[in-house]
């Protein structure tokens, strides 16, 4: 035979409300340090598929590309953790190695310098988030990489004299292809797809150059930067 009973139990000296504030607080402190572990994870092969390109197109020429390259999780708009690809590398462009850059380097004058990690630790500093539970995040701050991820037309050529000897030239003929590299589309789709119901986005800003040319100087737009999150 078996037979249930209940009966009625009071529990005294039980504050329930504390109770349940501090399991909430554990749960966030345990899925923050997941999102912190899944940021990083995903950063270093963000990294890693950028620095692939490197070699051969001289992206990361000067270091100041992958300085800028970071990372952060938030929590109701208050930074949990942030950090950076790699430790700051300045790297030679074959004259001296400077702790600037430029946005166009073949400009004589009106060049927009670019200091990598500079523009990651302002852009950590400044960012808050959505304000309402996790944004986890990733960004590249050197300008230029908006053109590399967007996507341009590389032109060579045109109306350049070659001198084979001094009696003998040839004018280069024009030509144009498309280059693109698309390393954090790559990270964007993973992201929306590990990190599913949240809604997920990536913006790539490529700011317009300065020009020297009088018919176009000074009519530089706006200069934003990109954000995957």
């Amino acid at each position: 035979m078996v037979v249930i009973m209940g009966t009625k139990t009071r529990i005294v000296g039980l504050n329930l409300g504390k109770i349940k504030q501090t399991l909430m607080d554990n749960a966030i402190e345990v899925q923050t340090e997941r999102l912190v572990a899944y940021a990083q994870s995903e950063m270093m092969k963000l990294g890693n598929r950028i620095n692939s390109y490197v070699g051969a197109h001289h992206m990361d020429r000067t270091g100041h590309l992958l300085n800028s390259l970071c990372w952060g999780v938030t929590y109701n708009g208050t930074m949990k953790a942030s950090g950076f690809y790699r430790d700051e590398e300045l790297h030679s462009r074959g004259i001296e190695v400077g702790r600037q850059s430029y946005l166009h380097e073949f400009f004589n004058n009106d060049k927009e310098e670019v200091e990598g990690r500079r523009l990651a630790e302002d852009f950590l500093r400044s960012y808050q988030g959505s304000g309402n539970g996790w944004d986890v995040f990733w960004a590249v701050l050197a300008p230029y990489w908006g053109y590399w991820e967007g996507g341009f037309n590389m032109k060579s050529g045109g109306n350049t004299v070659y001198k084979k000897k001094p009696s003998r030239t040839r004018a280069i003929p024009f030509s144009s292809r498309r280059m693109q590299f698309s390393a954090m589309i790559h990270t964007y789709y993973e992201a929306r797809m590990d990190l599913k119901p949240a809604k997920t986005k990536i913006t790539v800003y490529r700011p317009k150059y300065s020009y020297t040319n009088p018919t176009y100087k000074n009519r530089r737009g706006y200069k934003r930067i990109g954000i995957l999150r």
